[in-house]
């Protein structure tokens, strides 16, 4: 009895390896019939496209004249709809999508999209730059053109009788404003002896008795170094220059009104004070007296 179970055991066995044996030349070579007997339920089977998975973008975000993406499926995703109902064909016009849209009638194909630039405003400095601002302005003064920045030269000044020049001062320390009158030949003459002293040492600076110009005295509180020109709420076009050039007080003007005069006056504007000093004394000089450059 023992015999027949040992028996029976070792048939099972020879089996099992023949079995074995079976299924590894089935996996290796391949069997032309396979049967698969599964205890577990067969899970369902997922479908998700790739429009799907993507996000809802802005249209401005979405080139379609650069990309081949269907401009549908992309409102598909707007509008929550699914778009494996929709035919990626713009030429499908039996869809509902396009039906339920007013600008594509029945029969008609979809119109290709075109991505639409913003047109580009100019910005108002360009606007401000291309006006600019007129170079003539009326005369501030009778020894002053109705030019920016310009005066009248010595031989028209005499022969209509203008021999004095005024300008409006104010002392720092009484805080007494005033009208202070110079003599045209007497101050001409001043400037001409400084110039031809100082001219070669210059190199194109202005010397230190214009960059710091020293103050007048006071006529009505009698201190002294406590006057110079009112400049500080003078509009740029009303600027007295004769005045102070003949004063050789110019060096009491802003870097901003010196640029203003180097501006409409086509110096080169950009540069340290003296520099922008040099430029306006010259180019005033040269207004007032041409020969002095001939």
């Amino acid at each position: 009895m023992d015999n027949f179970f040992r028996a029976a055991g070792m048939k099972n066995a020879m089996d099992l390896e023949d079995h074995e044996h079976d299924l590894t030349l089935a996996l290796r070579c391949g069997s032309p019939e396979r049967t698969t007997h599964s205890s577990s339920p067969s899970l369902p089977q997922i479908n998700i496209s790739l429009m799907e998975l993507q996000m809802p973008y802005p249209n401005y975000l979405v080139p379609f004249s650069n990309h081949n993406i269907d401009p549908l499926l992309v409102s598909c995703s707007k509008l929550n709809i699914n778009p494996s109902l929709v035919s990626s064909s713009n030429n499908n016009t039996d869809h509902p999508l396009l039906a339920m849209s007013p600008s594509n009638p029945a029969g008609a194909a979809a119109p290709t999209p075109v991505l639409r630039r913003r047109p580009r405003r100019a910005s108002s400095q360009r606007r401000r730059r291309s006006q600019g601002k007129s170079e003539t302005i009326p005369a501030p003064f009778p020894w002053a053109t109705d030019r920016r920045a310009t005066v009248h030269n010595r031989e028209y000044l005499l022969q209509n009788n203008v021999i004095a020049i005024t300008g409006r001062v104010q002392c720092g320390r009484c805080g007494y404003e005033f009208e202070m009158t110079l003599d045209l030949e007497e101050k001409v003459n001043e400037l001409s002896k400084f110039i031809r002293k100082k001219r070669r040492s210059m190199h194109d600076r202005a010397p230190a008795a214009w960059v710091n110009p020293v103050m007048l005295k006071c006529v009505y509180c009698g201190r002294e170094n406590c006057t110079k020109p009112t400049l500080l709420y003078t509009k740029k076009r009303e600027i007295n220059w004769l005045f102070l050039l003949l004063g050789q007080m110019l060096g009491f003007c802003t870097i901003e009104q010196l640029r203003y005069f180097c501006k409409h006056t086509n110096n080169h504007r950009t540069g340290a004070k003296d520099r922008l000093l040099y430029a306006a004394y010259m180019t005033l000089s040269k207004q007032l007296v041409p020969e002095w450059f001939d």
